[in-house]
């Protein structure tokens, strides 16, 4: 499993307050993160990404992109703009 599945099945067990701690944590050893507005995405070191949104009244929104899936994405859309000079822009 990759480490952006592990973090949404964990964030699924446990409360916001919890799951903000959870995040901060994991935003130490992330590869790279990114603020848009009310969205959070963080990339992991395996390549992985989560989508993170915290809707307010207890609520997290969190989407995960497979290693293998983010090719694809960022074909598209470049939330990691700074972490790819070469070819990929």
């Amino acid at each position: 499993m990759h480490k952006a599945a592990q973090l949404s099945k964990q964030l699924e067990q446990v409360s916001v307050p919890d799951g903000m701690k959870l995040i901060e944590k994991t935003l130490q050893t992330a590869l790279n993160f990114d603020v848009f507005g009310d969205v959070q995405c963080i990339m992991h070191d395996d390549g992985s990404v989560n989508i993170l949104e915290l809707h307010g009244h207890g609520v997290i929104t969190c989407h995960s992109i497979s290693t293998e899936n983010i090719l694809k994405v960022l074909h598209h859309y470049r939330p990691f703009s700074d972490l790819f000079k070469g070819g990929i822009q």
